[in-house]
């Protein structure tokens, strides 16, 4: 493998989060997040100085993982300037730039900057503009469980809003910051330890739940129908709509919330489904509603179109046989006289 390919592959695990790489490396380094933000209030405690040694090797851990990644994604992009003056490149320094200027002086408390990281989780969490890479990755690799028929082309997947996905990590860094604790306060008793692990368990489920609840509650829209996917922990439903069948889609981002945050629901209503089926916190819901709304008139007006041939093509050949008839009625008529 030659230096461009790693370069690609790099790029891929952490510059594009719509491939199942990107999904697995952004996966484990918001995990590594949750982890290094729930030891914090381990920082703050006064009656666990004795860890005071096992918290350093722990950070220059989490650091050593934020620099080399920081390192990697400066080497794998296609415009590293455009990646280090862009906010999400500047929280990716600030994440790890404190623990250096500690170790040379420059500042005497760095655990006040550990709050920081918690602004590499909004990083995770944005939504992302589908570029013609992107789209090539949806078609060819069958990324939502299903398969491009021909001519079919993936216009654009809705994710959850992102605020979704910071409220479902609140009860993993909840579970995992009292885990720790649990250990800590019981100094490792054999009851502290069964607590803890019960809690890092629940942690652990809870993440899951959150990563798969924004990353694959989707809904992929295509120029000839929409796939609803709801990703459960084990299992996946998948509605496949052609627009012909839908008979309303509607928007609602009720709440003073929602309005602010540009966040609701969106209604699909068709013939096949008894009732309504619902998309819940998608982000512009109203934009996303329009770009079905218009595929489905141009699906319609296409069909009527077809419809229309069909009827001329029908009309002509009626009269081709209609001629047809005349002609052997005169020749007939002409051998009976």
């Amino acid at each position: 493998m030659n230096t461009e390919k790693i370069k690609n592959y790099i790029n891929d695990c952490l510059h594009n989060p719509r491939t199942w790489k990107g999904k697995t490396v952004n996966g484990f380094l918001v995990l590594l997040i949750i982890f290094s933000i729930a030891v914090i209030p381990v920082h703050l405690l006064t009656d666990l100085a004795w860890l005071k040694e096992e918290l350093i090797l722990f950070e220059r851990f989490v650091v050593t993982v934020f620099t080399i990644e920081y390192i990697l994604r400066i080497w794998s992009a296609k415009l590293p300037v455009r990646y280090l003056t862009s906010w999400w490149g500047v929280i990716d320094l600030v994440a790890v730039l404190p623990f250096y200027l500690a170790e040379f002086g420059m500042i005497r408390s760095p655990e006040v900057f550990l709050l920081l990281r918690v602004l590499r989780i909004l990083k995770f969490c944005r939504s992302h503009d589908i570029d013609e890479k992107n789209i090539k990755e949806y078609e060819l690799a069958r990324h939502g469980d299903f398969e491009c028929i021909e001519n079919e082309k993936v216009e654009k997947v809705v994710q959850k809003h992102p605020i979704i996905f910071l409220l479902g990590l609140l009860l993993p860094l909840f579970f995992t910051t009292c885990g720790l604790l649990t250990v800590l306060l019981t100094r490792g008793s054999n009851i502290g330890i069964a607590v803890a692990i019960l809690l890092l368990v629940f942690a652990i489920v809870f993440f899951i739940k959150a990563w798969l609840d924004y990353n694959y509650d989707v809904i992929y829209i295509t120029n000839f129908r929409i796939i609803v996917q709801d990703r459960q922990l084990f299992g996946t439903i998948k509605n496949d709509i052609a627009y012909e069948s839908i008979t309303n889609v509607v928007p609602s981002n009720l709440g003073v919330i929602c309005w602010i945050l540009r966040m609701g629901n969106i209604h699909i209503e068709t013939a096949a489904f008894q009732g309504t089926l619902v998309f819940e916190n998608a982000p512009n819901p109203h934009f996303i509603v329009r770009h079905i709304s218009n595929n489905r008139q141009r699906v319609l007006l296409a069909r009527d179109g077809r419809d229309l041939k069909e009827r001329k093509i029908i009309k002509n050949i009626e009269e081709q046989e209609e001629k047809i008839e005349q002609i052997v009625e005169e020749i007939e008529h002409r051998n009976d006289s």
